[in-house]
């Protein structure tokens, strides 16, 4: 072999050993760029996981906040309710009282309605017919038995009421219907009756 060639083979042997080394350069790179990207990857991956969990939990946390207050409104709601229905079947059962239990009521309200005895007493078309004449009867004897003239008079004058009547003089009237008086207590005693009815 003469010189040249053992200087070729050397500058070969040189470049081989320079590609080589560029290679495996350029594989250790491509391997670390490779990881780094994978780390990377999997970090992102790993902040979108913990995000989504997050955003997932704060919408639960939200839609369970919203369904609370959602059933806290329907059950207050439907306590409401229930505390107008005590007062509705409070009405029904002035109503449906005996005639003589009525009959003491109904004049009891008149005699403390009436100014000076001689208003008249407005009914319902029906208790007109049931009760009128015996209420009339009984508030003037009442009436009466406190020094009071006792001349209140049934009206022909009919009102559309559940149960009660209505004391008139003139113009003036004092409502003594039972769902005006069960109206009148319902401030003052919605929160007993709920108390009652739910505790």
């Amino acid at each position: 072999m003469n010189g040249i060639d053992k200087i070729l083979e050397r500058i070969e042997a040189d470049s081989r050993a320079e590609i080589e080394s560029i290679e495996a350069d350029a594989r250790a790179r491509c391997e670390a760029i490779r990881a780094d990207g994978d780390r990377r990857a999997q970090e992102q991956y790993a902040g979108l996981i913990t995000a989504g969990a997050k955003r997932a939990e704060e919408r639960i946390s939200r839609l369970k906040s919203v369904a609370e207050l959602e059933a806290r409104k329907q059950v207050l709601a439907t306590k409401q309710e229930m505390v107008s229905l005590a007062f509705d079947r409070a009405v029904d059962m002035i109503a449906d009282l005996d005639d003589q239990r009525y009959i003491a009521l109904l004049a009891s309200l008149a005699v403390r309605a009436s100014s000076d005895g001689t208003e008249k007493l407005i009914f319902s078309a029906a208790d007109r017919a049931r009760v009128g004449k015996a209420v009339c009867q009984k508030a003037n004897a009442e009436l009466e038995a406190r020094g009071t003239a006792g001349r209140l008079t049934l009206s022909e004058e009919t009102r559309d009421i559940r149960a009660g009547l209505v004391v008139s003089a003139g113009d003036i009237e004092v409502n003594c219907t039972a769902e005006s008086l069960v109206s009148g207590l319902r401030g003052e005693l919605a929160s007993k009756v709920a108390s009652v009815l739910f505790d």
